[in-house]
């Protein structure tokens, strides 16, 4: 069985990876290198902490993977920083965690979540989920890389056309005729599976996220040995050399209405914050210049005014991708005959649960399961 993988992000790594398992070829194309797209950057965030329980299991069901992952790599993947969650919504999401056998806490001062690079009154409630952490996305993006190896090849595809139960693709560098074919392009499946009577939402936006200096360091370091991730369940000896900040999704609005953000330790000293800002100053009709500058200037106005001092306004590094309007937690399938098309946002915690699951469904021809 012949199987083409469209898209070298961390969803069509993930999926190749795991379907070594399988008595397959693989061919996984990528107009540019890999990890390049949605997937670049050095680090995401990881978290149980989601709106639905069906989401908070499988968030559990990916912890389990990335703990694997990290066994077959020989290093850490997922840091153990914690991820905290404050504002709207905390405490709806520790009561489906609770209702979901996952530990977490709920705490209502900012200085009851130790290293958080908050002013004391920054208002809460602050979800504390204790199996969340820093994701090394770079250090991800070389393990799958090279465990995948040759599967990977620098070529644009330019459609995809299906006969029968085979499809081809066709990509600068030639045509192939295969048995499966899965679109996992980000931006560019919505070009791909159109042709293919597959409706892919295609209404992009501007974002960055913004690295800044930390006025502190972390301040507790600990080696931890192991993580709980579920009453009774862990992490399988996951290690990590120290604790940094938690991550943060903050959601209270309350420098700003509307105004959510997320940040997280990219390194030593060094804090990166994202955020959600009006559709005007996001909008794809504007110049990406005149896109960063006005996020720039937001996010540097709130470091100033709202973290307390904690983190310097100087802008040290940004990271820019262009997420698709609309778009949260979950993940979307649909699929016509040998072709199956997945987008979703916010996919790199979930990556080696859905990698499996994908390459089970592209081997089977069928459609996955259990996503969320």
């Amino acid at each position: 069985m012949r199987i083409a993988v469209v898209g070298a992000g961390i969803v069509g790594l993930s999926t190749a990876y795991a379907l070594r398992r399988y008595p397959v070829t693989v061919r996984c194309y990528d107009a540019a290198e890999p990890m390049s797209g949605r997937s670049r950057g050095d680090t995401r965030i990881f978290r149980l902490a989601h709106d639905t329980a069906t989401l908070v299991r499988y968030a559990v069901r990916a912890g389990v993977g990335w703990a694997r992952w990290e066994r077959t790599a020989g290093r850490t993947l997922v840091g153990a920083e914690t991820t905290v969650i404050s504002g709207d919504g905390a405490a709806e999401r520790y009561a489906t965690m609770r209702a979901a056998g996952v530990r977490c806490g709920l705490h209502e001062g900012a200085r009851s979540v130790a290293a958080l690079p908050a002013s004391a009154d920054t208002p809460g409630p602050f979800l504390v989920d204790p199996a969340g952490g820093v994701i090394r996305a770079a250090a991800t993006g070389a393990f799958l890389r090279q465990a995948v190896g040759r599967t990977t090849r620098t070529d644009a595809v330019e459609r995809v056309t299906v006969h029968g139960d085979t499809a081809t693709i066709h990509s600068a560098g030639g045509s192939w005729q295969c048995d499966a074919v899965l679109i996992a392009a980000g931006t560019g499946t919505p070009a791909l599976a159109a042709p293919l009577g597959i409706d892919v939402p295609d209404r992009l936006e501007h974002h960055f996220r913004f690295t800044f200096p930390l006025t502190e360091g972390p301040v507790t370091e600990r080696p931890v040995t192991e993580r709980p991730v579920t009453e009774g369940v862990g992490t399988e000896g996951r290690v990590t050399e120290g604790v940094a900040p938690p991550c943060w999704i903050e959601r209270s609005s309350a420098w700003r209405d509307g105004f959510t953000t997320y940040g997280h330790a990219v390194a030593a000293g060094r804090w990166a914050v994202g955020a959600h800002l009006p559709a005007e100053d996001t909008d794809w009709s504007l110049p990406v210049d005149e896109a960063r500058r006005r996020a720039s200037a937001a996010v540097t106005a709130y470091v100033t005014e709202f973290l307390g001092g904690t983190v310097e306004p100087t802008v040290l590094d940004e990271v820019y991708c262009a997420p698709t309007v609309g778009l949260g937690d979950g993940v979307q399938v649909a699929r016509t005959g040998p072709v199956l098309a997945v987008w979703g946002e916010n996919l790199f915690k979930l990556a080696p649960a859905l990698g499996a699951d994908l390459a089970a469904a592209v081997a089977s021809r069928g459609l996955p399961e259990d996503l969320p």
